[in-house]
């Protein structure tokens, strides 16, 4: 067997057990020197298992017992980290890219029953993803101005902004592929409804001839995801299309007509207007599954009137109340 490698962060000198674990990356293995104390102190698993009688012939490793690890040796040597350096585990939570980061930790924390890893992770992900409507609708206002931004600086050239200031940060969901896999693991099922929409949002249009032609650009997140999530995701699709396609049209209003029913100066201004609100909604949700903004786009609307703006606006806001709570549906996460 070839020499192993120390981990540079997790060999300690003065330490009293030794782990190694393979390494796929790396194509080697890696070997930790750590302190019984700190392994026992947060696993039960870890206190179990020096506790029990050792066998009458013991590996060693430059004299010290030595353990062979099944698991992973990058996932092994992060959630070390994470038991030795609270400091670090906070960097991670904060990481723009924390769901693929803790992956490997958490699953390793639920084997180890270090539950703390777990439940400070699961609330971090509670925090980044909305679990209300307004609340993204609120995220999908900020993806349009900053998309308006960009636009408008390529137009003018002169729109650099500092990203190391976090007023000109847009606000970005987590990786919804992690996230998904990440809420799993930590037992945060409120996530996954709006997790799969933004990953179904992230998806290119399907190819006409074969839908499965329509690939994630994320290459390593997208080999993570199980096969059947994948299906989940383009039955989703088609139920949402469904149900967009019985939904009532001309749509009614709170006066129980019609909203093609205006009997002003431009209703035939607000006829075609409401069409072409309905049918950009359905391209929408033809191309991505996606019917939430938080306001219809102006070409659209153009020369509708006030009352029937009005009237447009509510009634597209009661079609979007509902498709947020068909999402568990859509997605069969019920």
């Amino acid at each position: 067997m070839a020499q192993p490698t120390h981990d540079p962060h997790s060999y300690y000198e003065d330490g009293n057990i030794v782990l190694r674990a393979f390494s796929r990356s790396q194509n080697s293995h890696i070997v930790y020197c750590l302190h019984r104390s700190i392994l026992v102190k947060h696993s039960p698993v870890f206190a179990n298992m020096f506790t029990m009688p050792p066998p009458p012939t013991v590996a060693q490793y430059a004299g010290i017992p030595l353990v062979d690890m099944p698991d992973d040796a990058d996932a092994l040597g992060e959630f070390i980290r994470i038991l030795y350096d609270s400091q670090y585990f906070s960097k991670l939570l904060i990481a723009n890219d924390f769901t693929l980061k803790l992956l490997g930790p958490c699953q390793l924390a639920n084997k180890y029953q270090a539950d703390w890893i777990r439940d400070m992770t699961a609330e971090k992900l509670r925090q980044s993803w909305p679990d209300t409507l307004v609340g993204w609708l609120g995220l999908t206002e900020e993806e349009r101005e900053q998309a308006s931004r960009d636009v408008m600086g390529d137009f003018n050239g002169d729109w650099e902004p500092e990203w190391e200031d976090p007023a000109f940060q847009p606000r970005r969901l987590p990786e919804p592929v992690t996230s998904i896999l990440l809420a799993r693991e930590c037992d945060v099922p409120s996530i996954l409804p709006p997790a799969f929409l933004d990953l179904l949002r992230c998806l290119p249009e399907p190819d006409p001839i074969d839908p499965w032609l329509a690939v994630y650009d994320k290459k390593i997140e997208s080999t993570l995801l199980p096969a059947d999530d994948w299906h989940r995701l383009y039955r989703a699709r088609e139920r949402m299309g469904k149900w967009f396609s019985d939904y009532p049209y001309p749509p009614p209003s709170s006066s129980n007509e019609t909203m093609t029913a205006c009997k002003g100066p431009t209703s035939k201004n607000c006829e075609a207007a409401i069409y072409r609100t309905w049918l950009a909604m359905g391209q929408r949700m033809a191309r991505c599954g996606d019917i939430l903004q938080s306001n219809l786009p102006e070409e659209d609307t153009k020369g509708i009137c006030l009352e029937c703006l009005t009237k447009l606006n509510a009634e597209v806001g009661i079609l979007q109340q509902q498709f947020w709570k068909k999402l568990i549906y859509f997605f069969s996460l019920d």
